[in-house]
């Protein structure tokens, strides 16, 4: 796992696990996977929302005690 130091203490770093990407045209509420699909149907960038799901490891949220 890489660390860096904060502080003078080794703070773990945390890579996202995945990115999912979905974009959705903003009247009809239509999902595409890719921008290809939507393209394809002619519609227009500023018609479309695109939605960003980054997938992060679990987090151990149980700190030491002194």
């Amino acid at each position: 796992m890489k660390t860096t130091k904060i502080d003078g203490q080794d703070v773990p770093v945390l890579d996202a696990v995945s990115v999912e990407e979905t974009y959705r045209h903003l009247e009809t509420g239509e999902v595409f996977k890719e921008r290809k699909d939507w393209e394809a149907k002619g519609y227009k960038a500023e018609e479309m929302a695109q939605d960003v799901k980054v997938i992060m490891p679990p987090l151990d949220l149980i700190g030491k005690t002194k």
